[in-house]
């Protein structure tokens, strides 16, 4: 074989990665004591701002990762979904009796496995400690791990143009380069070019440590433990949307795949229960719970210092908007590493190439 040989493990179809939660979410590791302080602060969004009947918008915006890499608060708009923190603030909800029922607003590609079943179990908590609806809005785009996310909502509308689906799990990217003698740009941007071919030695211990260094093909028993594993997390991925939409598991294999659909296919299908504007969604969740024009829809005051200091349980970090957005650079990055994503995309276009020096 004389040729580049690019090994793509994308065995169920698509990775499940979320490009759309509202955004990164403070670090709920430490709690503060219970008391009238420790109430959550929220803005007016829309409806009568007179009613005390409060309905929470949230957001699943972005990537879903798992958790930051660096503690500190980031703004509920930022352009990824961290599900620990997620999570946390679900909790912190459940325990404001103002809030009648979730609005979440949907725009996400998927993320990794655990980070979409984590956002999943949080809404799922959510309504069995509240009996309280969640309704999910998709605006655009929910595929994959925002597939396996919002199908804990009670109803799912999607914004008129929007597309869904990419059931699919999709494995590590694996590169082999066959009797390489100069590599134009560099494995690393940097360039190489050399006169007696390249070399690599990787010290590594354990069958399969190794996987992943281009400079050799994976064996087929490397290949099938791959494949195993992520037909097991297909196999999850399936039972879940079989069992939360109603939909057979043979559709699900057999007609839907990994493919996407725009609305109304996803209707056909049960990803979907309707196709509407946003006003017509947030009225929706109105008339479950038998409000009529008697809600608030509102959001959670985030900026407020007080508020910050309530859910992180101590003094936050004051980062600056590039540090955070390096942050969020690097946990994307990171995410390339992950051996498991239900993500539809190119998830290496989120983490740019690094640009050789001039």
């Amino acid at each position: 074989m004389n040729q580049l040989l690019r090994w793509l493990a994308t065995f169920a179809g698509v990775s499940v990665l979320g490009l759309g939660v509202t955004g990164c979410f403070p670090d709920f590791s430490s709690s503060s004591d219970e008391g009238e302080d420790d109430a959550l602060d929220f803005r007016y969004v829309d409806g009568d701002e007179d009613s005390e009947n409060y309905l929470l918008e949230l957001r699943l915006n972005g990537p879903i990762l798992n958790s930051p890499s660096n503690s500190g608060f980031f703004g509920l708009d930022s352009s990824v979904t961290y599900a620990y923190q997620f999570q946390k603030l679900m909790e912190k909800v459940a325990e404001d009796d103002r809030i009648q029922g979730i609005f979440l607003r949907v725009s996400t590609p998927g993320g990794t496995v655990v980070g979409s079943n984590i956002v999943y179990d949080a809404l799922a908590d959510y309504k069995d400690a509240t009996e309280s609806p969640v309704h999910a809005y998709v605006e655009g785009l929910s595929a994959s791990g925002g597939v396996w996310s919002m199908v804990a909502a009670d109803q799912i509308r999607a914004a008129p143009g929007s597309i869904v689906g990419s059931i699919g799990v999709i494995g590590p990217t694996l590169v082999y380069f066959n009797d390489p003698v100069a590599i134009d740009g560099g494995l690393f941007g940097g360039g190489v070019t050399t006169q007696g071919g390249i070399q690599q030695f990787v010290i590594s211990a354990g069958k399969g440590k190794d996987l992943g260094n281009p400079f050799r093909q994976p064996t087929e028993e490397e290949l099938e433990n791959l494949r195993v594993n992520i037909n097991n997390e297909y196999d999850n991925f399936v039972t879940h949307v079989a069992e939360t939409r109603d939909i057979s598991e043979q559709t699900l294999r057999q007609e839907m795949g990994a493919f996407i659909f725009g609305t109304e296919q996803a209707e056909q299908y049960n990803l979907i229960d309707g196709t509407s504007g946003r006003p017509d969604a947030i009225a929706a969740l109105a008339a479950s719970l038998e409000l009529g024009e008697d809600y608030q829809l509102v959001r959670i005051g985030y900026d407020e210092p007080g508020l910050i200091e309530i859910l992180l349980g101590q003094t936050p970090i004051d980062f600056t908007y590039e540090q955070e957005q390096a942050i969020i650079q690097q946990d994307l990055c990171h995410l390339q590493t992950y051996s498991l994503l239900a993500y539809y995309g190119d998830v290496n276009q989120l983490c740019p190439s690094v640009e050789p020096a001039e």
